[in-house]
């Protein structure tokens, strides 16, 4: 990872609580917080996968390309989140991860997950639930992309974030850092931008939310809900969260900023 540099994490970043498995974890691996910009690369398709990154602050994702262009858009990661567990076992990357927003990152290498997963069973397997969950999301999505009409996608989509966000700071509000840009809800559902477009406008014009170009606000999460087809009962027991982000999530931790 090139062109970083070291330093804390900035006041908007996700606060480490004494005793939460995020802080477990960077206490276990003695690892700096890395600042990070907007856009940077943390890994490439085809690299080999030597290394893991706990988002501190910040946004990430990770997308595949076609004729060099990114051609989808697969994960989307917020702070608190483990990025490039999937692919440890693996000898190459199959995506391309980089940052949405400037972040903090922590970097984690093989070899100390190897120690961590000889040394701490129960944290060892804290991580491999979080991976477990990250592909859960992910086959939630593609079932929501496979099964329901393009109103519905966007729905589903908003809501999922909305309640992942939720179980890292509980008491956030209806108004909620969104800095995915209408290509990247395009790329992550399958649709076009022209498509996204309308229908992100539809839903302003129903008084269902309201979006600027780093926030969402949801005016109505009840007619989203059921526009989505997601049950909001199940919204934390289904999986929606990672299981580094559940303990801490108990704290009632400050909002995120992008």
């Amino acid at each position: 990872m090139s062109g970083q540099e070291e330093g804390g994490p900035p006041s908007n970043g996700l606060p480490l609580m004494p005793g939460s498995l995020q802080a477990d974890l960077l206490d276990a691996i003695e690892a700096p917080a890395i600042s990070v910009k907007k856009k940077h690369l943390l890994w490439q398709a085809g690299s080999e996968p030597s290394m893991l990154y706990m988002l501190q602050s910040g946004w990430a994702y990770t997308y595949q390309t076609r004729d060099g262009q990114p051609a989808n858009v697969l994960d989307v990661f917020i702070p608190g989140d483990l990025m490039g567990i999937r692919d440890a076992s693996l000898p190459r990357h199959t995506t391309t991860a980089a940052m949405l927003t400037e972040g903090t990152v922590s970097v984690l290498t093989k070899h100390q997950l190897q120690r961590l997963f000889e040394h701490s069973p129960a944290l060892a397997m804290e991580i491999h639930t979080h991976a477990i969950r990250q592909q859960e999301v992910l086959t939630n999505r593609l079932v929501n992309v496979l099964g329901n009409d393009a109103r519905c996608r966007i729905a589903h989509f908003i809501v999922e974030i909305y309640y992942r966000l939720k179980a890292v700071y509980r008491q956030i509000g209806r108004d909620f850092p969104f800095p995915l840009l209408q290509k990247h809800i395009s790329l992550a559902l399958g649709l076009t931008h022209v498509h996204v477009s309308r229908l992100l406008k539809e839903l302003e014009g129903q008084g269902i939310i309201r979006k600027t170009r780093s926030h969402l606000e949801v005016l109505d999460m009840e007619r989203l809900a059921e526009m989505a087809n997601f049950p909001l009962e199940m919204a934390f027991g289904a999986g929606i969260g990672s299981s580094l982000h559940i303990q801490a999530a108990t704290r009632g931790q400050a909002e995120p900023s992008a």
